[in-house]
């Protein structure tokens, strides 16, 4: 079969390589649509050194159809259309134990530390796959994924009724948080991000304010913005710490300054840098900060609010190649231009 594997640090070759076998529990996909995220892009310019063995057939967001069954699984017949939680846990470390699957300290992910969806066949365990409604095309199916960390880090952040909100980031995460927040009952929302194009993209979706953080000082507009009281909740999508922001403060630290006494904070931004922020701000307020990390069997009800239309996925998408231009998919998504967000590459379908 055809795959595009991850063969060095930042290359990427189109060549034939043998066809996967299912095991026992697994099932053989062949795969529609695979989206390229931020963790595809750490794994190509080698930051997950010892832990991606190359090569690698990358991609962990993917849909597909059902190619052949193994062993030992039920419920999944062949032809089926299907998306895949890329996410493997141990099952037996103490997190595992306590029922938290995505807090893993095992943790592996199909498309990193395993082959993945650049390929025109791919193994998943069949537990893994989730059937697609008839109105979920398999591009869409392939956002199930980022979705799913979205809808994850709105539920861990506890929403409740009236809350003002703050999304820090507008790219492809900040955009999935949004549509998520935007599906509860919060009073109103604002987004915070460097560049006009993905602000645009939040104002299409419904958020109430954008502010360009390169033009004015994110901290005291949102202070103006809640009357002086500061936000109920803020999340954090960037995982950058040096920004040219007006300010000069990390998003981390933004936040500490923009939610209200006793507000919340929840951050899914992974970035090298540590995060400089004035914890005595932190403690004085007796606010709460705590992360959100993948998804945790969000899977079901991002399927569903997708197939009601809660979600405006033409936002996500930016390109589409085909799987022998994945290298050039790569290159784009990898300069982090800021009129980009979702890359899509086509594999069969």
């Amino acid at each position: 079969m055809k795959a595009a594997q991850t063969t060095a640090t930042e290359k990427i070759e189109y060549r034939e390589i043998s066809d996967p076998t299912p095991g026992a529990g697994q099932v053989l996909i062949s795969p529609s649509y695979v989206g390229i995220c931020g963790s595809d892009i750490h794994a190509f310019r080698g930051e997950f050194a010892g832990r991606v063995i190359y090569p690698r057939t990358q991609g962990h967001e993917f849909a597909g159809r059902v190619a052949q069954v193994g062993p030992e699984v039920s419920g999944l017949a062949v032809g089926e259309r299907v998306c895949i939680d890329p996410i493997i846990s141990c099952h037996d470390c103490p997190a595992c134990r306590k029922g938290q699957y995505n807090a893993c300290r095992n943790l592996r992910l199909r498309g990193i530390d395993l082959d993945g969806g650049l390929a025109e066949l791919a193994v998943a365990d069949a537990g893994q796959c989730f059937k697609l409604p008839e109105n979920i095309d398999e591009c869409d199916g392939a956002l199930v994924e980022l979705y799913s960390i979205g809808m994850h880090s709105t539920t861990v952040s506890a929403v409740e009724p009236g809350d003002t909100v703050v999304v820090l980031g507008a790219g492809r995460v900040g955009m999935a948080v949004l549509q998520n927040i935007l599906l509860t009952a919060a009073g109103k929302v604002a987004v915070v991000d460097v560049s006009d194009y993905k602000l645009s993209l939040a104002e299409k979706v419904g958020a109430d304010i954008t502010i360009n953080s390169t033009k004015t000082d994110a901290v005291e507009t949102v202070k103006e913005w809640t009357g002086g009281d500061g936000a109920d909740l803020v999340l954090e999508a960037v995982g950058e710490a040096e920004l040219d922001v007006i300010g000069e403060k990390a998003p981390v630290a933004q936040a500490v300054e923009m939610i209200r006494s006793g507000g919340r904070i929840t951050l899914l931004g992974q970035g090298p840098h540590c995060y400089g922020a004035h914890w005595k701000t932190l403690v004085w307020k007796e606010a709460t900060i705590r992360t959100s990390r993948v998804s945790r069997g969000e899977f079901p009800r991002v399927i569903a609010a997708m197939a009601a239309g809660r979600f405006d996925t033409s936002v996500m998408l930016s390109a589409e190649y085909e799987l022998a231009d994945t290298a050039e998919a790569f290159e784009l998504v990898n300069k982090e231009p800021t009129d980009v967000l979702k890359v899509m590459v086509r594999v069969g379908g």
